[in-house]
């Protein structure tokens, strides 16, 4: 349709048409600029909201990136100051080991010093700083008793005269004289008259001699018929087809294993005596008197295993050959039987492992007193409680001791209470068993728990390395077995016994130094176990040695003849009066000063 056939044909009415298009036109030109201008002032604060926007974003990121960049920093300071507490952590830790060692190291400084220089005993009274649990008076001499004019007694010698000990032996009368013109009176001329004599005695040594013996074995035969040839059997030797007499290898015997003298030494000795014998002759006697007296340390040692408590301890020993290059450490063993079974029996092992006692003591059920020395714990446990362990007093006493140093108060309280133990001990030493067990539960066990309660008082308070510490530590770990002699009266406070015996392969050890071969070993175990039984019940070692070296070649079979103390029984002119009155003084000795000083701390 076409838009002019609506117009008006007025022209004024098309002007006023036209003048409103105009004015409508001009509105809508003026809204559109006003919406123009809204849009471009939203425009402009969407720009400037986006502006700030940005800038709030660049703003946050900047907050961001400082943030990171603080918890960074954050995170580095926690890293080194986990660092420098780990450092201080370590700084502290080597500070403390090393004052452990120090302290250990000082200690041990200390020991040595008194092993080089000071006294070996465990003498208290040593000590001038010395203290005790309770105030002592000093130890004063009892006062001399006088006679009624005044003047002290001669106090009377406990050894026996002179006179009275040589008179066993030959007297060889020297008779010494003047000559003719000295029994002549120089005055008148008359000749002297004896009227008595001086005597004047002199202690010779007549060095030892060697003799052969010639046997002669007749033979006999009949002239008048072929009834064969009697003649007397050979003398039994103990070295088959040797050349030796049973006096002969008992002097080897105990001069290498009583007297401590090596072979080659015994060599210079025997050629001196006119008689020159190779070292590999002496070590082929000690072999066949191993052999052949070993049936008799069998029968000692199924004694000792009879016993109710035995006494073990070891001792290393260098030994040769093998199939190690050089040497290697060996142990012999000692078992110590009691007064039903007086025998003192040696093992020989190639190791300090646990193999050689169990070994030993298989079929043995009763009391073992022994160190802590772990390899007889698997025989406690394997044993069902058949055998019970009973530890030594006088190594926990001998850790406490060594601890005096670092800490005195603790140490010498604790040393004071097992000395009461040993009085005790001394008291009821020769009481029978059922009143010394007694006496041990009525005065000992109050002492031992208060030494319990002071061990659990003082755990955790001591370095575990310093000597108090390990003193406390062996005795916590050792505390059940450390009171089981108060059960039983038959045992004994400690195991000194066998460290006694033992003494024997020490002094030894530093002169004949080593063992021959591993299986040497075993022999020299059988010598000393023989000598050891001499040695227990005071036998002259030669007379004892060479009697049973002749009768076990001849065949002997009463072995119990030739136990030591039935051999002692028999053959009473053997025992060494001597020995058995020195140790009966010392022990009277020993127990007056003990009873001295239990008096005074009494008053």
């Amino acid at each position: 349709m076409d838009t002019a056939s609506h117009l008006p044909d007025d022209p004024a009415e098309c002007r006023r048409l036209l003048e409103d298009l105009l004015r409508s036109h001009d509105v809508l030109r003026r809204q559109a600029e006003s919406e123009r201008q809204r849009a471009e002032s939203e425009r402009q604060r969407a720009e400037s909201e986006r502006q700030r926007a940005e800038s709030e974003r660049q703003r946050a990121e900047e907050l961001r990136q400082k943030a990171e960049d603080e918890h960074q920093k954050s995170q580095d300071i926690r890293h080194r100051v986990d660092e420098l507490e780990r450092i201080l952590e370590a700084t502290v830790a080597d500070y403390d080991r090393l004052k452990e060692e120090h302290a250990e190291l000082a200690e041990t400084l200390v020991l040595l010093r008194r092993y080089l220089f000071g006294p070996r005993r465990e003498r208290r009274s040593d000590d001038p700083d010395q203290g005790y649990l309770f105030e002592l008076p000093p130890e004063s001499e009892p006062p001399p008793t006088t006679t009624d004019d005044g003047v002290s007694p001669r106090p009377q010698s406990a050894r026996t005269p002179r006179r009275t000990r040589f008179e066993h032996l030959p007297h060889i009368r020297v008779e010494h004289d003047l000559t003719e013109a000295e029994k002549t009176c120089a005055c008148c001329g008359t000749p002297k008259v004896r009227i008595g004599e001086d005597e004047s005695r002199t202690l010779e040594f007549i060095p030892a001699r060697l003799e052969v013996h010639v046997h002669v074995l007749p033979k006999y035969a009949c002239s008048q018929c072929r009834d064969g040839v009697a003649s007397p059997p050979v003398p039994p030797k103990p070295t088959p087809g040797g050349l030796a007499g049973p006096g002969l290898v008992a002097f080897v015997v105990v001069s290498k294993f009583a007297d401590h003298l090596p072979l080659y030494r015994l060599e210079d000795i025997l050629t001196r005596h006119g008689v020159s014998l190779s070292r590999s002759t002496l070590c082929d006697w000690v072999r066949d008197a191993a052999t052949v007296l070993e049936p008799l340390a069998a029968l000692q040692k199924s004694r000792v295993l009879q016993s109710p408590v035995i006494w073990t301890d070891d001792t290393p020993v260098t030994v040769l050959g093998g199939g190690i290059p050089g040497s290697f450490e060996g142990r012999f063993w000692v078992y110590i039987g009691d007064d039903a079974s007086p025998y003192s029996v040696y093992d020989f092992t190639t190791n300090h492992t646990r193999d050689g006692p169990a070994a030993f003591l298989k079929d043995y059920r009763g009391f073992l007193q022994a160190d802590a020395y772990g390899g007889y714990d698997g025989i406690f446990l394997n044993s069902d409680g058949g055998v019970e362990e009973v530890a030594c007093w006088a190594h926990a006493r001998r850790k406490f001791f060594d601890a005096r140093s670092n800490a005195p108060r603790y140490a010498n309280e604790m040393l004071e209470w097992i000395r009461q133990l040993y009085d005790i001990e001394d008291r009821a030493r020769e009481w029978p068993a059922v009143e010394r067990q007694a006496l041990r539960q009525r005065e000992a066990v109050p002492i031992l728990d208060r030494i319990e309660a002071r061990l659990n008082d003082g755990a955790g308070r001591v370095l575990p390395k310093s000597a108090l510490g390990k003193a406390m530590t062996y005795a916590r770990n050792q505390w059940k077995a450390l009171r089981r002699y108060t059960s039983d009266g038959r045992l004994t406070i400690d195991n000194n016994v066998s460290e006694r015996t033992l003494r024997l392969q020490a002094l030894g050890r530093k002169n004949w130094e080593f063992v021959g071969s591993a299986a040497a070993g075993p022999r020299a175990a059988v010598l000393f176990t023989i000598l050891a039984g001499a040695k227990r019940h005071r036998l002259e070692p030669w007379a004892y040695v060479r009697d049973v070296l002749l009768r076990l070649s001849a065949g002997e079979t009463d072995l119990e003849s030739l136990l030591p103390d039935r051999w002692a029984s028999s053959h009473p002119e053997q025992v060494l009066k001597h020995r058995l009155d020195e140790s009966r003084r010392r022990a009277a000795r020993q127990k007056a000063t003990r009873e001295r000083r239990r008096s005074q701390k009494k008053g």
